[in-house]
């Protein structure tokens, strides 16, 4: 547990009071629910927030248009309840998404955050393909600017990654990269994939 961070709760304090609306209260909800269920969580702050039980076991944050909690180990879990909404994630993270429409169901999600909890205390791990995706550093720089955005991007599926970064660096001029970089945060922020890759292309072609 050393390498905590010591200054993550008032780090997700500080991250949390930044959001408004359904995105506060299911951010926070989400935080309570956590502490419920693993009374011997750790908070922590790698590129985001995230809580810890003998290693990463979650974690959540608000975008546009909903607040995901990601469960790093989530391809080991048995998903008993059809929650995980991106089983096309890559080969370890799972997570589950929730709208303003949508309410949490709080007993579903404790099972599944003790679930989470075992599997590290179990000591199990996710075996990963080594793949090298080439990320544009302006890319990378405009990524870390926006708290929490990193650390999404560092989990998602390499195709995923490898599709937002030929976007950028197909760029030809200065001033097309720069928008394209916009369009990239944008599109992270609203949780959309590059599956929109071509009709983007189509629009931005110069």
């Amino acid at each position: 547990m050393s390498n905590i961070n010591p200054n993550a709760s008032k780090d997700i304090d500080k991250a949390f009071a930044k959001f408004t609306g359904f995105q506060l209260d299911y951010c926070n909800h989400l935080r309570a629910l956590i502490h419920k269920a693993l009374p011997e969580v750790k908070e922590d702050w790698k590129w985001g927030p995230n809580f810890n039980v003998s290693g990463m076991v979650c974690g959540v944050w608000g975008f546009k248009n909903h607040v995901k909690i990601n469960f790093y180990k989530g391809s080991l879990m048995s998903d008993k309840h059809k929650l995980f909404t991106d089983a096309d994630n890559d080969k370890g993270n799972r997570s589950i998404d929730f709208t303003e429409q949508d309410k949490i169901d709080d007993a579903k999600i404790i099972e599944y955050l003790k679930e989470a909890a075992a599997l590290n205390k179990q000591g199990l791990t996710v075996e990963k393909k080594s793949i090298t995706v080439n990320i544009p550093e302006d890319l990378l720089r405009a990524l870390n600017k926006h708290s929490g955005l990193k650390m999404y991007f560092d989990k998602m599926a390499p195709s995923h990654k490898r599709e937002y970064s030929e976007y950028v660096a197909d760029a030809k001029q200065d001033d097309t990269r720069e928008r394209r970089i916009k369009k990239v945060i944008e599109m992270i922020v609203e949780n959309r994939k590059m599956k929109e890759k071509q009709e983007l292309k189509n629009k931005h072609r110069k």
